[in-house]
């Protein structure tokens, strides 16, 4: 829901994200109020300035501040992809572009251009190799080119 440009994440969704983050993964895209998993569609994060990686599990204060921190990115319709790695026992939080499967290469190359490691295809939950770090460095293209790709691979 929006409260002056603002996104208030209601508890109840709030507490069903941190637990899906925990138990997995998700991709919530707010704007939508719309869980992607399962859609044909490819999550890229473009924005490793963005993301959030800590030790341990998420909690609701963790996840609604990283909302409230990137509130700019999810009112133009990005998501928020979390998953727990329970071999390192990490949390990542990433600011996710939900793109259709049919642009699946044109998304490839944002998440070249973002240096991540992987994207995921949430029609069937794979992880696709993309060879970067995952790292925000001078490898990343700028902020305003993924930001143009990202918005006009989700929106058209």
């Amino acid at each position: 829901m929006k409260s002056k440009n603002r996104f208030v994440i209601k508890n109840n969704i709030l507490s069903k994200i941190t637990r899906q983050i925990n138990e997995g993964g998700i991709t919530y895209g707010p704007l939508l109020d719309k869980d992607y998993g399962g859609t044909p569609n490819i999550a890229i994060s473009p924005f490793p300035e963005r993301s959030k990686i800590f030790k341990g599990k998420a909690t609701g204060k963790i996840v609604s501040n990283y909302f409230s921190r990137n509130n700019d990115l999810f009112q133009k319709g990005f998501a928020i992809g979390g998953w727990t790695d329970k071999n390192s026992n990490k949390t990542y939080l990433d600011i996710t572009a939900p793109i259709p499967l049919e642009k699946q290469s044109e998304a490839i190359a944002l998440g070249k251009k973002a240096n991540q490691i992987a994207g995921f295809n949430l029609s069937d939950f794979s992880e696709i190799p993309l060879g970067g770090t995952g790292e925000f460095s001078p490898l990343v293209s700028p902020y305003y080119e993924r930001l143009e790709d990202a918005e006009m691979l989700m929106n058209n």
